[in-house]
Parts: C-alpha cells; sequence; structure tokens
C-alpha cells in the first residue's frame, strides 16, 4: 500500500486561514449580538410608555431575556438586514446561548459554523425547554455531520416526547395514488404520484430494484430509471412477480420510551399506534431492541456477519472519511488494520467507508487509525489531521504522516 506522504501547498494553507478568518468573524458577530441583548432587555410592565406602540419582544420560548422591540430594528439595520430577519437572527442567537448550551459551546469552540448552528436554533425555538435540553443533548453527540432532515426527525421526536398537543394530528388517513392520464407527454408519458405506508414503499422499493436488475441482465440497455418505470408496467400487468424475499422494515423500541419507536428503514420517529398498524398490514415489521454500541463484538473470519454490520452501521452512521455524509448502510466495511497484515474482524476494527473513499484509502495516500470504536484519526496527502467522530470532522495542522498500519 502507498505511504502517506506530505508536501507543502502554501494556496491550501491560505484557503485554511481565510475559512478560519470567517468562521472567527461570526463567532465575534454572534457575541458581539448576544452582549448588546443584555444590554436591551425588558419585561412586559418595563415598556417605555413615551414610546407609543412599542411591546416587549418575545423571541422564543420560556428561558429567553425579552429584548425592546424598537431596539431591535435598531440591531437589524447595523447587521444589514430587514428588521424581520434581524430579528430571527437574534432569536436564534438567544436560543443558542439560553437553552442550548452544548451547541452553545460547539459554536464558541469552532466545532459548528454558526450558519449551521442558526439553522438548528430555528427548528429547536418551538419545543418546550425540556424537549430544548433533549434535543441539545442529542444533537451534541454528532452536531457537525448531522443533516437537517435528521435534525428535522429529532425536533419531531422531542415534541412527541415533550409536547405532544403541539404535534398537529394527521387527519383523514393520506395515503394515496395519482396518475395523470388526462395530460400524457408527445413521448406518450404519464406523471405518477403516490403516498404510501413505510412498509408498503419499502416492498415496491424492492420490487422495483429487483426488476430493473432482471430487465438489465435480460439485455435491456436503457438508463436505471427507465427500467425501473418498465419493472412497474410490468408489476401491474402481473409479468413480474413481487418479491417479499427483500430487506423489509425494521423498528427499534427502547424499553424506556414505550409510546415512541425509530424506523431503521427511514431513521424516522413513529409511534407505536402506528407500528400495531404495520405489523397487521404489512409483509415483514422486524421489531428489534435497541443495540448496546459499547459492546464489543468480534469473530473469527474475514466476511462481518449480519449482526457485526449492524452495529457499526448503528454506531458509526454514515462514511467515516473527512466529512462524508454517505449512509453507512450502502458503504464497504472496511478493516482498518488490514486483515492481511493480523487485523481482527471486530467492531474495533471495522469502520465504514463508502465505495470512493475506501479506494482512496486501499490504493492512495490517506491513513487512518481508529482512537477508540467510533472515533477515528485521519492523514492526507497534504499532511492534515482529520479527527472524525460523532461530534464530525476537525481540521487541525500539519502532522507527522502516519504509519502503515
Amino acid at each position: 500500500m502507498p505511504t502517506a506522504t506530505r508536501y507543502a501547498d502554501p494556496a491550501l494553507a491560505a484557503v485554511r486561514a481565510a475559512e478560519t478568518v470567517v468562521r472567527e468573524a461570526e463567532v465575534a458577530k454572534l457575541h458581539a449580538v448576544l452582549a448588546w441583548a443584555a444590554e436591551h432587555t425588558t419585561t412586559d410592565d418595563q415598556v417605555d410608555l413615551n414610546r407609543f406602540g412599542e411591546a416587549p419582544l418575545h423571541l422564543g420560548g420560556p428561558g429567553y431575556p425579552v429584548v425592546e422591540e424598537f431596539a431591535a430594528y435598531d440591531l437589524a439595520a447595523v447587521l444589514g438586514m430587514i428588521s424581520e430577519s434581524g430579528c430571527a437572527y437574534l432569536g436564534r442567537a438567544l436560543e443558542l446561548r439560553y437553552r442550548l448550551p452544548r451547541l452553545w459551546a460547539a459554536v464558541t469552540s469552532g466545532r459548528l459554523a454558526v450558519w449551521k448552528a442558526g439553522r438548528i436554533a430555528e427548528a429547536t425555538i418551538k419545543l418546550p425547554p425540556e424537549g430544548a435540553a433533549y434535543l441539545d443533548t442529542r444533537l451534541a453527540q454528532a452536531v457537525t455531520k448531522i443533516s437537517f432532515t435528521q435534525i428535522e426527525r429529532l425536533v419531531t421526536e422531542a415534541l412527541l416526547r415533550y409536547a405532544p398537543d403541539q404535534v398537529q394530528p394527521e387527519g383523514p388517513d393520506r395515503r394515496r395514488v395519482l396518475i395523470d392520464l388526462d395530460q400524457p407527454t408527445i413521448e406518450g408519458t404519464v406523471d405518477l404520484t403516490a403516498t404510501l405506508s413505510v412498509p408498503d414503499a419499502s416492498d415496491l422499493e424492492h420490487a422495483l430494484r429487483a426488476g430493473a436488475t432482471r430487465l438489465r441482465e435480460a439485455g435491456c440497455e436503457e438508463s436505471l430509471d427507465v427500467r425501473r418505470s418498465m419493472a412497474l408496467g410490468d408489476l401491474a400487468r402481473g409479468d413480474q412477480p413481487l418479491d417479499l424475499s427483500g430487506p423489509s422494515v425494521v423498528v427499534h423500541l427502547h424499553q424506556d420510551s414505550p409510546e415512541v419507536g425509530r424506523c431503521e428503514t427511514t431513521r424516522t420517529p413513529v409511534t407505536v399506534e402506528t407500528i400495531k398498524t404495520w405489523v397487521n398490514d404489512a409483509a415483514k415489521v422486524f421489531i428489534r431492541p435497541v443495540i448496546d454500541l459499547n459492546q464489543h463484538v468480534h469473530v473469527e473470519a474475514y466476511e462481518a456477519p449480519d449482526r457485526l454490520r449492524r452495529h457499526i452501521e448503528l454506531r458509526d452512521l454514515t462514511c467515516v472519511f473527512p466529512h462524508c455524509q454517505k449512509p453507512a448502510v450502502r458503504c464497504d466495511l472496511d478493516h482498518v488494520c488490514p486483515h492481511s497484515r493480523g487485523g481482527a474482524t471486530c467492531s474495533c476494527n471495522l469502520a465504514p467507508l463508502c465505495r470512493r473513499h475506501h479506494r482512496a484509502k486501499t490504493h492512495g495516500a490517506w491513513r487512518y487509525l481508529v482512537e477508540h470504536p467510533g472515533s477515528y484519526r485521519w492523514t492526507v496527502p497534504s499532511g492534515t489531521a482529520y479527527p472524525r467522530d460523532h461530534h464530525g470532522t476537525t481540521p487541525l495542522g500539519p502532522t507527522p504522516a502516519l504509519a502503515e498500519p
């Protein structure tokens, strides 16, 4: 395997320095805005009656300081924003400072970009204090690599746990299938939209994937999208059997959360009542207990069994290459210390790498070591070290190249 090398790259160093300046300036602005807010707090009964029409600004939930309304408009002008945008920025800053202490610490330490912290704060403002605290704890574990879709799911879960009365009822069953036969294109195609239950959608996805593969093996040279469309037509005519041998829906339940489960297939919270419906209607639904990710799992073989793969996927969630967000379920399992050199097939020596980054590690000069399960340290060809863990990726300065594992 090639040995990691380090070479000087002044242009890359200049980019890194400029990015550092921008991040530090954003944090400094946030501190300044919060210092301003501390000087312009008020209460409902302290409004200056000489300023007709002014009302105290309640920019967030319980635990926030209340801000003088007209002074906030002055702040917005200094920030170069319209009043609504300036007040929204101030609200996000107050949310971070007063209700999300762990995320605030990540911002001030430079681990979390201000813009991303603001997006998170915008989503958590609607939560009650205990819900915000719960989400702050959950997000702090993987704040720099979690997607906004995942954040929205965690917000929904927190609402179900701590403010179920704020969750809008879904109302009538929204499942439907619409085929627009009235507006075909000149090529003879029509649009189809559908809203399905997760188990039904999972089975349909599996059937379309299998049908598209069979068409390719039969010599069809159309694109994957076209073959999936053809496979759906085959299903409608009964020309393709609905193969239910593939993976279906997996739900995890924990004894500490008897009312809310988590669907592994979609990574979303789901109520127990919905799970009961799925069990009655779906072809295959697997209900599993929450896995202890601190347990050490070891096998005497090169290939990892399903239980070990599931352990690694749930622990790391994504490819562990710096900044990569490819889901672990679509990654290879890499022996950090190669199996041919004595590396064990165990939870402390396996990590998910997407195919692109697996090739970079195997055939290129990228190297990484396991600091402890779930925490990795990469060294790149330019010599920069990148620790990668549940907090995301943290670039460090150039370091000596890692030795061969």
